[in-house]
Formats: structure tokens, sequence, C-alpha cells
């Protein structure tokens, strides 16, 4: 693993993995695009507000892109065109489109989302999972709205479960929802244990109680999904 600097670039264009995570960046440098062998690239926790044009044809071999909570509007279609990018971290940036272009990246297997103000493609799609995404992006692509409205989603699968890179992003998810769980449980029983503090001193009735308890299963029903 390279946490790269100010190495020279004969050193650049041989790393393959990179980690410039929380360092403050507002962009991607050149002497970052000229990592040619360059198999994975952290950048999560920047400023970044966009990838250049040239960003996925500089990184031909590119498998890992990590550019979770930057500042990422949108991407380039440059991405369609990509042949190896197999797993794309995206979630916490304020992009609200997907490029068509996506949809051509048939190398794909994880695509995170979360917490991006998506509202292409639409939610209902989202929900659907990776291969409808891209099944819907290529549509789109091609102009074919008809075909857009009427696919049948249900008939495509998931996920490739066996797939090792499948595995891991779904192990990273895991731990995510598991530690918002564990936060969740944390505030739940301090604001329980308050209320109940607060029946015996007179303050709090059984309704408030009952209340509590009703919006903790719906929180931690919404946590489950």
């Amino acid at each position: 693993m390279i946490d790269y600097d100010h190495e020279s670039v004969d050193c650049a264009e041989r790393a393959v993995m990179l980690h410039m995570r929380r360092r403050g960046l507002k962009s991607i440098s050149d002497s970052v695009l000229q990592m040619t062998h360059l198999q994975s690239l952290s950048l999560e926790g920047n400023a970044i507000r966009g990838l250049p044009e040239r960003f996925f044809g500089s990184l031909p071999a590119l498998l890992w892109l990590d550019v979770r909570n930057n500042q990422i509007s949108a991407l380039p279609a440059a991405v369609g065109q990509h042949m190896c990018l197999k797993t794309f971290l995206l979630e916490g940036n304020p992009i609200t489109a997907l490029p068509p272009e996506l949809g051509n990246l048939t190398s794909l297997k994880a695509l995170s989302l979360r917490n991006c103000p998506l509202t292409f493609p639409p939610r209902d799609v989202l929900d659907l999972g990776l291969p409808n995404i891209l099944q819907y992006l290529r549509c789109a692509q091609l102009g074919e709205e008809a075909e857009v409205e009427r696919l049948c989603f249900s008939s495509l699968d998931v996920c490739e479960e066996d797939d090792p890179d499948i595995q891991i992003f779904q192990e990273l998810r895991h731990r995510i929802i598991l530690m918002e769980r564990n936060d969740l449980h944390t505030n739940t029983r301090s604001r329980v244990q308050h209320l109940l503090n607060g029946q015996r001193e007179g303050r709090v009735t059984q309704k408030d109680l009952e209340e509590e308890e009703d919006s903790r299963s719906t929180s931690l029903s919404s946590s489950s999904t």
C-alpha cells in the first residue's frame, strides 16, 4: 500500500494502491493521473468537486475507486468507456444524476450511492440494485423511453453473490449498518431512561413511553433495510 505525497513520476507509474483520505483535497492532481497502473484509489473525506474528464482514461487499470463524502456533483461521461472498474463508492456526494454512459460499465460489480440526492435514475430503480440501475441507464442512453417504462426488473439478477468484490462491498455495507444501528440503540436507551426517570417524578405519562416505543420500533425497522 502506498500513501502518496511526493513520490517521483517513475514511482507513481508503478504504484497500484493509493490512499489519500481526509486531506482537504479540492481536486485531483495531474501527478495522480500519471499513475497509470493504479488499481485502487481512495479519496474519501476530501472536498473534491468533480472528477476530471480524462480521469477514467488516465487510469485504465483502476479496479476500486472510493470517493465517498466529497463534493462531487456530476460524473464525466467517459466513465462508460472504462473496462476494468469493479467497485465504485460514491456515497455522501451531492450528485443528483448518474450519466447514462455509466450503464456501459459492464465490469462494475458494486456501486455505493447511499446519501446521494439522486433524482435520475428514480428512487424505485435505485432500490432494485445494480443490474437494474445499469440496465435502466443503458435504455435511457439509447433513448428507449418506452423500454425504460416497461423494464421488468424482477427478472434481473440482483447481484453476483459469489463474486469476491461483491462480498467485500457487502461486508463494508454491513459494518456501516451495524455502527449506525449501535448508535441508534445507544441514543434510544438514553431517551427511554430519561422518560422513565420523568415518569417516576410525575413529569412523563404512560402515553409518552408508548409513543417512544413506537418511534423506536419504526427507527429500527428502517435501519434494517
